[in-house]
């Protein structure tokens, strides 16, 4: 069994994001190593659920985004609609706009009492004003997640933000010092300072990482650090995702099966730590 905690389907407002428009397809080409999935060329969410289904994966997140132009959103209404109506085998990870901190609070009531929804996802540096993830803006949204047993997804890896400073995991780790109690994963696991989020994860028991695509891209320079942090101390607290469609399904899978985890780990990665970590 596969949970993929970082899915978003052919649908509505999905179809949106950059990554379905262009990125990184048509500016980045065969810098992913594989050629695009067959349900990203044609945009068909029925061929997306077949490549699902010769992946393995069982269960998805559909994770939710609000950016700056030109990444674009998706609203959180088609997350949960495409949920709904896909019920028992994907889960809601809305986003937070965090800007507004009362408008984003309030929303994050709403969220909350919406029995699909598992996380909140949030991506500072994508905000309509970057912000790094430690900005004391964000920090009452932080201990309302904390008092509510609500996991948090904050993208910290990758191009997220303006420049790579954004994702720099010491920001996280302000956060996750200062609220001990709040369920934190680390979308892009971080990368490109790999070493620096394990060391955020080996210091706060609260975080989990979420390396999704650099984990399973083959030869991404830092990728097999994931693996031997898993092999020590991180094998209850890493979390496998695909990122689709920015990284196929099927050979998203395949490739992860051929990292070198010692016995016993690849369950866990796959499957048991995201159910523990988001109730499922």
């Amino acid at each position: 069994m596969i949970i993929d905690v970082r899915f978003r389907p052919p649908y509505k407002g999905f179809l949106n994001l950059h990554v379905f428009a262009r990125d990184p397809w048509d500016r980045r080409p065969g810098q992913l190593g594989v050629d695009p999935p067959a349900s990203l060329i044609k945009k068909s969410l029925p061929m997306a659920l077949e490549e699902m289904e010769r992946a393995g994966i069982t269960k998805a997140l559909v994770i939710g985004r609000q950016a700056y132009p030109p990444f674009s959103g998706v609203p959180n209404v088609d997350v949960i609609s495409f949920v709904r109506e896909n019920p028992g085998r994907f889960f809601a990870v809305p986003t937070l706009e965090p800007v507004d901190r009362e408008k984003a609070l309030d929303e994050l009531e709403s969220l909350c009492s919406q029995k699909e929804v598992k996380a909140i996802h949030m991506e500072p540096g994508w905000s309509h004003r970057p912000m790094y993830a430690d900005d004391p803006n964000l920090y009452p949204i932080y201990e309302r997640l904390a008092k509510k047993g609500m996991p948090l997804i904050i993208s910290a890896g990758g191009t997220i933000g303006p420049d790579f400073s954004y994702v720099d995991p010491v920001h996280v780790h302000r956060v996750a010092l200062a609220f001990p109690k709040l369920k934190l994963a680390i979308g892009h696991g971080g990368w490109p300072y790999i070493h620096q989020a394990l060391a955020v994860a080996y210091d706060c028991a609260n975080v989990y990482l979420s390396p999704d695509m650099y984990l399973n891209v083959p030869n991404m320079p830092g990728s097999l650090e994931y693996v031997r942090a898993a092999n020590y101390y991180l094998g209850d607290r890493l979390l496998f995702g695909t990122a689709y469609p920015a990284r196929p399904m099927v050979e998203s899978v395949e490739h992860f099966h051929r990292l070198p985890f010692d016995e016993g780990v690849k369950e866990r990665v796959l499957y048991q730590n995201a159910a523990r970590f988001f109730g499922i």
